[in-house]
């Protein structure tokens, strides 16, 4: 009786273990999974949400008239990156022609065109400000089953005017579960509105659609 006691014992136990539930690959409740990379909120214009940021050439805003002005734009991809259209408006109307006028050549000109792109990085503030990611305020625990994973996981989200997240698409990845755990981090997380100045200045802005890029390193 006691062996058997024993062993029904050690049976529970196992089944216990083996019930413990580990991380989900699973959207959070309200969500829709379009695939293991790619969540959304119903309601939500995917096309628009899981829209290509790579290059400029994807975004569409890319400009071939001079070497300057396509160096400058390289330059600002990250920020063309949180809204292609509203940021290169904004390039268009304040600061294209000054860099079509470029810098005087001769000593020193890398440091002015640097000081020129630095300036006007700077100065876009005033004109826009892009949505900023607030992580939950709760640590963020890796398992045990995925300490050993490695890599940059990047993810892609779409938050709306009310700056809350309604897509989140896996950008770059580790293979591992981590990188949905990461996603859920991203949808249960806040964001600073986005808006943008119709001219630089203390008005109100307008209240826009922004996407914000969160990336973070593990194991290396």
């Amino acid at each position: 009786m006691g062996r058997l006691l024993s062993a029904l014992l050690v049976g529970s136990f196992f089944l216990a273990a083996c019930a413990e539930p580990g991380p989900t690959n699973a959207p959070p409740e309200g969500w829709v999974a379009e695939s293991p990379t790619r969540w959304y909120k119903p309601g939500t214009d995917t096309a628009a949400a899981f829209r290509d940021l790579s290059t400029l050439e994807a975004m569409g805003v890319a400009r071939d008239d001079s070497e300057l002005v396509r160096w400058t734009q390289e330059k600002m991809t990250d920020l063309y990156r949180t809204d292609p259209e509203t940021v290169d408006s904004v390039f268009a109307a304040d600061y294209l022609d000054e860099v079509r006028a470029g810098v005087p050549q001769g000593d020193g000109y890398d440091d002015a065109v640097e000081g020129m792109v630095n300036r006007i990085k700077t100065d876009f503030f005033q004109r826009y400000n892009p949505a900023q990611y607030q992580p939950a305020a709760e640590p963020f625990a890796i398992p045990d089953s995925l300490a050993s994973a490695q890599g940059v996981i990047t993810t892609q989200v779409y938050v709306d005017r009310d700056n809350q997240p309604t897509a989140v698409m896996l950008i770059e990845g580790t293979g591992t579960s981590l990188d949905q755990m990461m996603m859920r981090r991203a949808t249960e997380s806040t964001f600073t509105d986005a808006w943008v100045r119709p001219t630089a200045g203390n008005s109100a802005g307008v209240e826009i659609p922004s996407w914000v890029r969160i990336s973070s390193n593990y194991g290396r």
